[in-house]
């Protein structure tokens, strides 16, 4: 292994390290056993065979999501919008299962659909009118909260209408459980296919290398024939779809409804893009990490009275120390 490929899949191993190291130091800052919390994070991710399944569970949004943005950074789009991405594909198949009672196939399908639609928003914002993705794609989360909880307390509102949440979709639009009494479910499949099918389109196809080429650098790619702004709405499209179904791979595999706590996964996949290198293969182990770590909190929280705050804190680390290690593998380059 030469030395870029050992920088390129060591530094996230180190900076992993690294964060958990630090956290651990702010914790006997507070006062707290950061063995005993870190005991209670493992048993409570991976305890038992019940623990793992719900990681892995938590793991599957987190890999269609950090796929979402691989797919958008690598073609130099800034998505930080995944989280609304996320909702609208989760709104999408909620509403196509509860009230058009449509299969779970076309439940899919309309939320890559309208994920697509939501991310080109800002595409065609940042290509036709030079906006700055990271602000659009950031407001379009909150529009797209905003959507998510009219919808729930308004027209696809349960039945008894108690709660801000949808009626459970039908049986026809909902994944299988994998393992009874979990939520782990069938989507995981999915998931993992759509990781290796990004990695082969990223590398072994021209329209891949393409959308390579013009994020790597816009000027060149132009220089070379390569219409950048097509490249970057086909990006920001692909980009948008992976986001969508994980929103409704969310709905109709974990949850089997849409509700208001439904939120959080698109922030957490910048992390694990990351920390995967931008690599679609990657993505898998680093969104099990964020996976097994979002799970544990819990269970921190409640056997070893550490805040499950912290759980962000080595999130908010990771991203610092992973962007310092781009930073610098950029200026080595």
């Amino acid at each position: 292994m030469n030395r870029s490929h050992l920088f390129r899949w060591g530094a996230p191993v180190v900076a992993v390290g690294f964060a958990l190291l630090l956290c651990a130091g702010l914790l006997l800052l507070a006062g707290q056993n950061p063995l005993v919390a870190g005991k209670a994070l493992v048993l409570g991710a991976a305890g038992s065979q019940v623990r793992f399944a719900e990681s892995v569970a938590k793991t599957i949004p987190l890999i269609m999501t950090g796929l979402g943005v691989a797919i958008a950074f690598r073609g130099g789009f800034w998505n930080i919008g995944a989280e609304g991405q996320f909702l609208i594909g989760a709104l999408a198949a909620a509403g196509l299962g509860t009230k058009l009672n449509w299969p779970l196939w076309a439940a899919l399908l309309g939320g890559m659909v309208l994920g697509a639609l939501w991310a080109l928003i800002a595409g065609v914002l940042k290509t036709r009118r030079n906006a700055p993705e990271i602000i659009t794609t950031i407001m379009l989360n909150y529009i797209a909260m905003r959507v998510v909880e009219f919808a729930v307390r308004g027209p696809l509102q349960e039945t008894s209408r108690t709660q801000p949440q949808t009626d459970v979709l039908p049986e026809k639009a909902q994944l299988g459980a994998l393992i009874p009494g979990t939520t782990l479910h069938t989507g995981l499949f999915i998931a993992l296919l759509c990781a290796l099918g990004c990695w082969w389109f990223l590398f072994k196809t021209e329209r891949g290398f393409l959308l390579r080429a013009a994020g790597s650098g816009a000027l060149a790619a132009k220089a070379a024939g390569i219409k950048v702004e097509g490249e970057v709405l086909r990006g920001v499209a692909l980009s948008g779809a992976l986001c969508g179904l994980g929103g409704a791979l969310e709905v109709c595999g974990a949850t089997k409804q849409l509700a208001l706590s439904n939120f959080g996964y698109g922030y957490t996949a910048i992390a694990v893009a990351l920390l995967a290198g931008l690599h679609p293969v990657g993505v898998v182990p680093a969104a099990l990490l964020f996976g097994m770590l979002s799970a544990g909190g819990g269970a921190m929280e409640r056997s070893a009275d550490v805040p499950a705050v912290a759980v962000s804190m080595v999130t908010g680390i990771l991203v610092c120390l992973l962007a310092g290690v781009g930073r610098l593998k950029a200026r080595k380059e």
